[in-house]
């Protein structure tokens, strides 16, 4: 049986996984990650997919990690197992917006070009 716990985890793999498997192949406003800066070229587009894949896999396995600990940690308390992995995602959800511009604007210049 799934505990709740270990519910974000493994819908953030899921989520990481179909990405990875099945990237967008164009630039649309329904499926991928989409800021005006990835949507800025087809290159910045599938970068942007490519890294937001394997982002939202390390955060979904994170949160995993600290569930299993929690389990072992808390035996029976499976409350206090689900309010720490879901802080853990949450934490890394927040932080995924930043990490994938930072790394699209280490690659890309401001208008899109690819840095030497």
């Amino acid at each position: 049986m799934l505990h709740s716990e270990y519910l974000m985890g493994v819908i953030l793999i899921t989520f990481g996984v179909i990405l990875k498997l099945f990237p967008p192949k164009h630039i649309n406003s329904w499926y991928g990650y989409k800021t005006p800066f990835s949507m800025k070229n087809k290159v910045i587009w599938d970068e942007g997919n490519r890294f937001a894949a394997i982002l939202l896999v390390y955060i979904g396995a994170s949160s995993l990690i600290v569930a299993v600990i929690c389990d072992v940690i808390y035996i029976g308390d499976f409350d206090r197992a689900f309010k720490n992995s879901t802080t853990i995602s949450i934490i890394g959800l927040l932080c995924f917006i930043p990490l994938m511009e930072i790394h699209l604007r280490r690659l890309f210049d401001k208008n899109g070009n690819k840095k030497v």
